[in-house]
């Protein structure tokens, strides 16, 4: 007959196992905090209206790309619907940064799990070029490419992800390219950059389910040694 406390043991494995998640390393990676936490050789332009970002090569943080470009879709970001998110004029010039985290400390050997979500923006009445997107993983030892896309319809969020095995790397940055030069279209939307380990850390919720199971599962017991006084 299975015991008391091996029920306990099970119960909890059980309310441990629900709902858990690791923690993001990149800050800042649903942009709700603007123009801070990383990087970029593009120019950054503060919104301010439907023909701040008209120029080439340049980029800016806020909720709505038709806010600050009157040819490009309106559409909400990925996290909310109504959060900011980064709002990109693709550069006519090749190998530019676009974004770049701050350095992020890693464990050896360890994986990695990477994500993130773009959109094209263009354009109002016409169909602009793609934008050709490439984010990599820029270690103290190696580098490797975690992912190419090459945005889609306008106004609709994509995803993509990898995973990533650190090897004998402590310290990357995470680096997002476009490959695309052209000067019609090449608009394009990024949102949501998460980067972590693959291991399970359970929720807040899923720790206050656990100290309750334990909890029921210690009156139980006492119940049962009073009865069987």
């Amino acid at each position: 007959m299975m015991t008391m406390m091996t029920r306990a043991a099970i119960a909890a494995l059980l309310l441990g196992a629900t709902g858990a998640q690791a923690a993001n390393l990149v800050v800042n990676g649903d942009f709700e905090a603007g123009n801070t936490g990383f990087s970029s050789g593009y120019t950054y332009i503060a919104p301010a209206g439907q023909f701040s970002l008209y120029p080439e090569g340049a980029y800016t943080v806020d909720t709505n790309a038709n806010n600050v470009h009157n040819q490009w879709a309106s559409y909400g970001d990925h996290t909310s619907g109504s959060g900011n998110y980064l709002i990109v004029n693709g550069a006519i010039q090749s190998g530019v940064t676009v974004w770049e985290s701050g350095p992020i400390a890693v464990t050896g050997g360890t994986n990695y799990f990477f994500e993130a979500f773009a959109s094209n923006m263009c354009c109002g009445g016409f169909t602009g070029a793609a934008s050709n997107l490439t984010f990599s993983v820029i270690g103290d030892v190696s580098s490797a490419v975690l992912n190419t896309y090459t945005t889609g319809a306008p106004g609709v969020w994509q995803g993509f992800s990898n995973q990533w095995n650190s090897g004998g790397n402590s310290s990357v940055v995470l680096r997002l390219i476009n490959g695309s030069t052209d000067f019609s279209g090449n608009d394009f939307a990024v949102d949501d950059i998460n980067f972590g380990t693959t291991s399970m850390v359970p929720e807040p919720a899923t720790w206050a389910m656990m100290i309750l199971g334990f909890g029921l599962v210690g009156s139980a017991m006492r119940r049962r040694k009073v009865v069987a006084a």
